[in-house]
């Protein structure tokens, strides 16, 4: 408006502009090419994240947005993904973002061994077994057990939030849900709503942080803009 001196209403962005809406009611207008330079970018460090970790079913959102662009704004990460989902360019996963080549399995013998371990996960609600409790709980090596949630963190069906202490799908699909129901997101107040422990619900909540659904303003922990915790129940 201030280059062309006309009214919004009369200014015709050339065809292919991708149109952003932003916060107040403002939009970020891009270039069709750019838009496709930006896609690319995001395919290519897909691309290099799973010749580097083979082993990983890939980055979570924001851990890519960090990988690509760090300095790009929320809305427009956003607006990128959701198109290259749509059109099948990328897959997800849990949490996890791949390109539809890409795979990371469990074997059926695995899957067997899997299965009591996630139930355990399941039960343990809020405050889940650590690894050396499961471990006793079915008799099994601490390592063994390790490896296991390890990988199958590795596949996005499952969260590892610190070392050793792994949470089921579902039950970080509730605690995100608390999250959003809470005026404001302090360890304290998290700790109250949840009946954790202090040092537990910091624990969660920078495990939020990380993944990028919140983020941390002085002791406050703000839900990003856009941000939606997906869990498909399966």
């Amino acid at each position: 408006m201030r280059l062309s001196q006309l009214p919004a209403g009369q200014i015709a962005a050339p065809p292919g502009t991708v149109e952003v809406s932003l916060q107040g009611g403002d939009q970020l207008l891009i270039a069709a090419t750019e838009v496709q330079a930006l896609q690319a970018r995001i395919l290519a460090a897909l691309a290099e994240f799973h010749a580097r970790a083979p082993d990983d079913a890939g980055p979570e959102l924001w851990r890519l947005k960090r990988i690509v662009s760090p300095e790009m704004e929320d809305r427009l990460w956003s607006c990128l993904i959701d198109t290259l989902l749509a059109s099948g360019a990328i897959k997800q996963r849990g949490r996890s973002l791949h390109l539809p080549a890409h795979s990371v399995e469990l074997s059926a013998g695995e899957q067997a061994q899997v299965a009591p371990l996630l139930a355990s996960l399941l039960a343990g609600a809020f405050d889940p077994p650590w690894v050396r409790e499961l471990a006793r709980e079915h008799g099994m090596p601490e390592t063994e057990v390790r490896r296991l949630l390890l990988k199958l963190s590795k596949t996005g069906e499952l969260s590892q939030v610190v070392k050793d202490l792994f949470y089921h799908p579902q039950r970080l699909d509730e605690l995100a849900r608390l999250v959003a129901t809470l005026p404001e997101v302090q360890a304290a107040s998290f700790r109250d709503a949840t009946g954790l422990g202090r040092k537990r619900a910091i624990q969660v909540l920078e495990f939020f942080d990380r993944v990028g659904y919140t983020r941390r303003i002085g002791n406050i922990h703000l839900i990003r803009p856009n941000a939606a915790w997906a869990y498909s129940g399966a």
